[in-house]
């Protein structure tokens, strides 16, 4: 697997960045601060978008904050790589966690892949390509740090590593701290003979509520008596509240009975007064009041013509041009692009010139060989003539590609520079135009008048929508008023009927009449109604019950309660003991509870120490044989023999084998640099373990403590990986990789 194209369109401090990568090893330099660490963060968010392990819901870490772009709102990127004979790219917007993933030989479409999200609900296309998870991946090809900077603790943290890897095949994850926490809390647990443990505490305390609940037996047995006593009179006063009731509902079925009889003597004398007729002659009167008003309206109004003026629509218009022509011109920002070209330029002139300088010293070096060669008739040296020759041809090629694009950005300035002065030309016209309309309106500034023309063009639409009313009005106001004058004339008529029907003038005699008349038989039914009614609110149920009287059930009712009350006094007194004795007994059920919790803890915890101590055994007993065999395989080649073989015993002390001395020289005793060779071994080593995709290292400054030597001997060991992306900060991966001729790829930030 290749990484070909890293794109960082918009990512920290890049925007539209591209980086094209070669097989084998790519050395990618920059200045402290220069952005290799962004790089690094680049590749880890594409392919696992700085989410941490979770599918309960969405996790990022701190990285996702820290490398948001600095320019723009945008937050995206791609990486282009191949996989055998296909190729992918991968795009990734950060801001929506939204992916792309394009098989580029025949266009298939991975994004929805399940297995984007295997291990997160944010979508991790390195789970798809890598078939690990983010913390397995940083843990092995992505080496972005160094052991510490002193040999004993460099030494320590590195059995750690290599020790945790063995059982949780993650060097970050130490499951021994596990089993010690899982035997401490066994020990915390404790049992029934260890007072001071928890177990032991919970059996003591157990004792003495026991002891403690003998005392409260004979309490007990007289509340029980005195709450018998009490569940009796509640029953019966249950029983005399249903009696009460029941003849409350036998008071109500007589009022009722009472009630129909007189509505019924009512409803004849109800005939001659029909009360339909003053509800339909107090509508009619209102009726006939909204057409009169109505009437006054239609006669008082007359049509007004409203003004328009025709100046303020043309000048409404030409504003709106001129700004929206103004808006067009400022969305072209020329004086950016002229910068951006200039600095393009001057970066070219300086290329030109590079390549013209290694044209002329490759020429005259090989014109030199080949006079020297002839001079002193060594003729076959100009066969490393040949070597300059084609050199300088190359850069006569990379010479005219520079000298042309030069000659294109010229042009491009020039053509940029003309169009930014046309922009400055049309915007000083529109500043006279406005000029003359701030004059016209008396406007203070653009703002102002822009104001003053909606108002004035809103107060020209009202007056056309004004006009167009009064000449729709003076058509239909004469018909209207007609109308109107029909309607009341109709409605006096029928008014003046009822009138007639019972003898008044006017609708105040009509109403006096009603009322007068129904006041007079309302006042017993009223009586009636309002004794039903306030029985009815009772929302009484059950039965009818009508042997004894209200007066006799009330008093028995007040008796009973008053015994109730004695017996609520009396289990008050008590219920302080009663009370102790629950919360004994309550808490003797939570401790019993509580301790078959924990026995059944312990058991568990037990158990699973013994199969965690053979998880780890069986783990460390597979694990460690290969990871020994090829961390000592890699160790080999970058000591360049001196240390061929680590041994790892059984107390976990870790030793290396030199051949110089003849013999295992313990860890604590190697130099930080070898530690930082071993650290790097062992990495190595877990890709070749956890998967067998060739998946592409990164190293992150991982050298400062390597002398060249070792430098030397790394790179030569790491130039056989399919891809290595190293990130540096100084020259010395450069000098080495040129002096000894290993195949890089060299990329300046």
């Amino acid at each position: 697997m290749v990484f070909k194209e890293l794109g960082i369109l918009n990512f920290g401090k890049f925007e539209n960045k591209i980086i094209e990568l070669d097989e084998g090893i790519n050395l990618i330099s920059g200045k402290n601060e220069g952005g290799k660490s962004t790089i690094v963060n680049f590749i880890d968010g594409i392919f696992y978008g700085f989410s941490r392990d979770s599918l309960a819901r969405k996790v990022r870490d701190d990285i996702f904050e820290k490398s948001r772009p600095w320019n723009s709102n945008f937050y995206r990127g791609y990486v282009v790589l191949s996989e055998g004979k296909e190729n992918f790219r991968i795009s990734r917007d950060f801001n929506s966690d939204e992916i792309s993933i394009v098989n580029t030989n025949h266009g298939e479409d991975l994004s929805k892949d399940e297995r984007n999200y295997l291990y997160s609900r944010i979508p991790q296309p390195g789970a798809l390509f890598f078939e690990i998870s983010r913390k397995i991946y940083r843990s092995s090809f992505f080496i972005s740090q160094r052991l510490s900077q002193v040999e004993d603790d460099a030494a320590e943290e590195l059995k750690s590593k290599i020790d945790n890897f063995s059982v949780s095949q993650d060097e970050n994850i130490d499951l021994t701290k596990v089993l010690d926490k899982m035997k401490d809390d066994l020990y915390d647990l404790g049992s029934k003979r260890r007072k001071t443990s928890e177990i032991g505490r919970i059996y003591a305390e157990l004792e003495k509520i026991t002891s403690e609940k003998l005392n409260y037996a004979k309490v007990r047995e007289s509340y029980e008596k005195t709450a018998d006593d009490y569940k009796a009179s509640r029953e019966k006063l249950r029983t005399l509240e249903d009696n009460l009731r029941g003849r409350k509902l036998f008071e109500l079925e007589i009022l009722k009975k009472k009630l129909k009889e007189i509505e019924e003597e009512k409803s004849k004398e109800d005939e001659n007064f029909v009360f339909s007729d003053l509800e339909k002659a107090i509508e009619i009167n209102r009726t006939t009041g909204i057409y009169l008003s109505k009437l006054d309206d239609l006669i008082s109004q007359e049509g007004n013509s409203y003004e328009i003026d025709d100046d303020v629509e043309e000048d409404y218009k030409r504003f709106k041009d001129i700004k929206e022509e103004i808006s067009i011109l400022n969305e072209n920002n020329f004086s950016k692009e002229i910068e951006i070209i200039s600095g393009d330029i001057k970066n070219i002139e300086k290329n030109v010139l590079k390549y013209f300088l290694k044209v002329l010293f490759s020429a005259i070096v090989g014109v030199g060989i080949v006079f020297l060669s002839i001079y002193f008739k060594k003729y076959f040296l100009i066969i490393f003539s040949l070597l300059f020759f084609t050199y300088s041809y190359f850069r006569i090629v990379r010479f005219r590609e520079n000298k042309d694009l030069l000659n294109r950005l010229r042009s491009k300035l020039i053509d940029f520079k003309k169009k930014s002065m046309d922009k400055t030309i049309k915007k000083r016209n529109f500043d006279k135009d406005f000029a003359e309309l701030l004059e016209k309106y008396d406007a203070r500034d653009v703002k102002a008048l822009s104001e003053i023309l909606e108002k004035k063009k809103e107060l020209n639409l009202k007056n056309i929508s004004k006009n167009e009313y009064n000449e729709s009005w003076k058509e239909k106001k004469h018909l209207e008023i007609e109308k109107t004058k029909e309607k009341i004339t109709n409605y006096e008529e029928e008014l003046s009927k009822i009138f007639e029907k019972y003898s008044v003038k006017n609708i105040k005699e009509l109403k006096n009449l009603f009322y007068d008349y129904k006041g007079s038989n309302d006042k017993g039914i009223s009586e009636y109604k309002y004794r039903i009614e306030e029985l009815e609110k009772e929302n009484l149920r059950g039965e009818i019950y009508s042997q004894d009287s209200l007066e006799l059930i009330s008093k028995n009712i007040k008796e009973t309660t008053m015994e109730i009350s004695n017996l609520e006094g009396s289990l008050n007194a008590q219920e302080e003991s009663m009370e102790k004795l629950r919360t004994l007994e309550e808490k003797s059920f939570e401790l019993k509870d509580k301790l078959k919790e924990l026995e059944y803890k312990r058991s568990l915890i037990e158990l699973s120490i013994e199969k965690f101590e053979e998880f780890i055994k069986l783990k460390r007993r597979n694990t460690l044989p290969i990871l020994k065999n090829n961390i000592s395989k890699y160790l080999e080649k970058m000591t360049n023999f001196k240390y061929s073989e680590i041994l790892i015993d059984d107390r976990f002390e870790i030793k290396v084998y030199d051949k110089f001395v003849g013999n295992y020289v313990d860890l604590h005793n190697l130099s930080l640099g070898t530690i930082d060779q071993i650290y790097l071994a062992f990495r190595l080593s877990i890709s070749k373990i956890i998967t067998d995709k060739k998946i592409p290292i990164v190293l992150d400054s991982h050298f400062d403590s390597y002398d060249d030597d070792r430098l030397k001997n790394t790179l030569d060991v790491l130039k056989d990986e399919e891809q290595v992306l190293i990130f540096s900060s100084s020259s010395r991966e450069r000098e080495i990789l040129d002096k000894y001729n290993l195949a890089y790829k060299f990329i300046k930030l």
